[in-house]
């Protein structure tokens, strides 16, 4: 499951030369919200988001609530659905709320390469009704290659594809 921790950084005091920060882990209620940025800004106004480890881009002068509520939205999808909507963050840019909004349009073939998605859209059926002998001098890797000039993305955890 994806796991998003931010440093946040009390900006005013920054700029006076001190670091006060914190990590904290998302998604967070709206009360443990509140609590951490009471924390880290004691009197401040303005925060920053100093580091992260998340599986997408995190902006440092991100909108903490926003992003917090794109986590919980995040955290409440299945693994499969993150991995479609961390792809359309990262591969096709898109923002991330529409991210999840349109995470319907992505199939994902998990743990796939391109050539063996090739090799079974073949064998579906897809380029027709081919015989075995035929088959045997097609060339998959050039498929393959085709295919991520249509719009085939491989990654680490497999081949999308995004209608």
């Amino acid at each position: 499951m994806c796991e998003v921790r931010i440093y946040l950084t009390n900006l005013a005091q920054y700029n006076a030369g001190r670091l006060i920060g914190q990590w904290f882990d998302l998604p967070l209620t709206e009360e443990e919200l509140a609590i951490a940025l009471k924390k880290v800004l004691g009197s401040d106004e303005e925060y920053f988001i100093t580091d992260y480890s998340a599986d997408f881009r995190i902006e440092e002068f991100e909108n903490l609530s926003e992003l917090n509520v794109f986590v919980k939205r995040l955290s409440e999808l299945d693994e499969h659905d993150q991995e479609k909507v961390i792809y359309l963050i990262n591969c096709i840019g898109y923002k991330k709320q529409d991210a999840i909004e349109r995470l319907d349009d992505v199939i994902y073939y998990q743990g796939m390469t391109l050539e063996e998605v090739a090799e079974e859209m073949v064998e579906d059926g897809m380029l027709g009704n081919l015989s075995d002998d035929v088959k045997g001098y097609l060339d998959f890797e050039k498929i393959a290659r085709d295919l991520s000039f249509n719009g085939y993305h491989e990654t680490s955890q497999g081949t999308f594809w995004c209608s």
